[in-house]
This record gives C-alpha cells, sequence and structure tokens, in this order.
C-alpha cells in the first residue's frame, strides 16, 4: 500500500487527486479517518483506488477477491464497480481494523456485497479451489505480505477467469527492487515476483507507476 504516487512533487499530487478521482462520500470519510492512524501511509492512494474500480468495472466484474483488507478502502473501491448480487471476498489475516472497515462499508452501501474472510489468505483461497471456484472469479487485487505475493498470485491464477484481471500492489517496494544492493526480504520478494511475470506466458502483462507500482495480469 502507499498513500500517494512516487516521484510527484506536491504540487502534482494535489493536482491529481482534484482530476483524477472520483470518491465516494462514504469512501472520501474512511480515507480521512485511516491517514490519522499512525500507519496510515499504508492507505492505497487515490488515483490508485480509482483505478481498481475502473478496471473492475471495465471488464463487469461481479465476483471478485481482495488479499490484504487494511481498513477496507480498496474494498469499497472494487465493490463500487461490482453488482448488487456480486460478491467481494475481503482476506485479512487479522480483524484489528474490521470494525472500521465494516462501518465504511454499511455507509457505503456494499455491506451484502463484501464478505470478510479473516486468517491466512492462502488457506482462504485454497479452500475455494478446493471447493472447485477455478476460473469463476473476474477481478482480484493482492496487496498483503510481499514475501508471499507470488504464492497468492498462483492461486489467482486458478481462480480469475481468462480475461479477468490480476492487480498486485507495491511492485515497486519504494524504488528498492531496483537496487541491487538490497537485501531487504520484501525487496527481494518483489524483485523476483517481477521478474517471474514478466516472463509468464499463461497471461498477458503491464506494469503501472502509480502508487507504489502495480502490476496487471490478465490470465489468457
Amino acid at each position: 500500500m502507499a498513500s500517494r504516487s512516487g516521484n510527484l512533487n506536491e504540487t502534482m499530487q494535489t493536482w491529481i487527486r482534484e482530476h483524477a478521482c472520483r470518491p465516494s462520500d462514504a469512501l472520501s470519510r474512511l480515507c480521512e479517518k485511516t491517514l490519522l492512524l499512525e500507519n496510515g501511509e499504508m492507505l492505497t492512494s487515490p488515483e490508485q483506488l480509482q483505478l481498481l474500480c475502473f478496471l473492475a468495472k471495465s471488464i463487469d466484474a461481479k465476483h471478485a477477491i481482495e488479499v490484504g483488507v487494511f481498513t477496507g478502502a480498496s474494498a469499497i473501491a472494487i465493490g463500487m464497480a461490482l453488482p448488487t448480487d456480486g460478491v467481494l471476498i475481503a482476506c485479512d489475516l487479522t480483524d484489528e481494523y474490521l470494525p472500521l472497515a465494516t462501518q465504511a462499508w454499511d455507509d457505503a452501501g456494499l455491506r451484502s456485497v463484501i464478505q470478510p474472510r479473516i486468517g491466512p489468505a492462502l488457506e482462504t483461497l485454497q479452500a475455494l479451489v478446493d471447493d472447485g471456484k477455478q476460473h469463476s472469479f473476474d477481478f482480484m487485487y493482492i496487496d498483503a505480505d510481499k514475501i508471499n505475493s507470488k504464492n497468492y498470485y498462483e492461486l489467482g491464477v486458478q481462480l480469475v477467469r481468462p480475461g479477468g484481471i490480476i492487480a498486485i500492489d507495491n511492485m515497486f517496494y519504494g524504488g528498492q527492487v531496483a537496487d541491487p544492493t538490497s537485501t531487504e526480504p520484501n525487496a527481494i520478494a518483489m524483485r523476483a515476483l517481477a521478474d517471474f511475470l514478466l516472463a509468464d506466458t499463461r497471461i498477458d502483462y503491464a506494469l503501472i507507476p502509480i502508487g507504489d507500482g502495480l502490476s496487471l495480469s490478465r490470465p489468457i
């Protein structure tokens, strides 16, 4: 997560928020509350939230998965793109911020759409595979522990239909992926993931310099 896109000065940060985003009132209120938290900078940037909503809506997504919920802002962005009978399975390891998230989802009118799943996401995703849900999801957003991002992705390839979208956040990991001397485990994991995605012939692929770097994979 990153609350702002990198390499933009303050003037441009303000400008892009005014010209690239159409947040609902509920999403705006949640973002304001989240930024007051000690770790509020983990909030996904407004322009990236807008893009997630746009992407999910552009493929007429009905069933979606999110890995890494935090305070629920990205769940709102994705949920707003789904029809009223759509489902977003929102996976998080902890329920620490779930009260804040569910209040915001109620505020956004999405409580019936968003289904939180608390526990290790690998177990949740594997259970979906075991239940025969292969290729039954349209959209997936991965923004959780970076060490397991490739594992989440591999399960996503099984769960997301051909023509769907798998989006992965923090591909830049604060720029450390481009520093070969960085031995930070998360940076190493994201650097390896970037190499893997670029070479993966099962997908169409794009890497976008928004937020902290967003990869987009489209299963073929």
